[in-house]
Order: structure tokens, then C-alpha cells, then sequence
């Protein structure tokens, strides 16, 4: 999957900071590194990676026009979804 930038309100950034306590800083870095795709049940995307600080995440974002990504949610991996990635990652 292409995607060429993340695209940030103040709506998806007080949910992630707030509700979840995800930074956007740590987001952008999921995207970054080695992120393992998978597609939701609702016809979103989910995104499974890792943050600089180590930090295991998935992200729950849609693709908006011109290969651009907008977070909706997200959190720190439970256990079976960390089983998942370390099962699936590429990098």
C-alpha cells in the first residue's frame, strides 16, 4: 500500500492524544517503518507497526484522494494482535 502523507485535524488528534494517548509524532512513525496493512471488516484500513521508542500500535485509518491517509483511532496492541504481527511483518 502507497501512501504519501497523513492527514491531521483537530478532531483525530485530540481523539488519538486524549482516548488513546497516541501522539501523531509516534503515528507518522508507524507509517514509516515497516507497517504491515491489513484490511478492516468495515471496508477501513488498519495499520500494525512499531515506534521508534518500541512502542507496538495499530491504527485504524481511510484512504482520502491522492494516496493520503486520515487516522481514525487507534491503540497499543493487545496480545494476540502483537502475535499477529510478529507472525506477518516483513521488516
Amino acid at each position: 500500500m502507497q501512501i504519501d502523507a497523513l492527514e491531521w485535524d483537530d478532531g483525530n488528534l485530540l481523539h488519538l492524544a486524549l482516548g488513546h494517548g497516541i501522539e501523531a509524532e509516534e503515528a507518522e512513525e508507524v507509517f514509516a517503518v515497516a507497517p504491515l496493512f491489513r484490511r478492516t471488516k468495515r471496508g477501513h484500513y488498519a495499520v500494525f507497526g512499531r515506534s521508534r521508542a518500541g512502542r507496538l500500535l495499530v491504527l485504524v485509518f481511510e484512504m482520502k484522494g491522492g494516496r493520503r491517509a486520515r487516522v481514525i483511532t487507534g491503540w497499543d496492541m493487545s496480545v494476540a494482535e502483537r502475535r499477529y504481527y510478529q507472525r506477518h511483518r516483513t521488516g
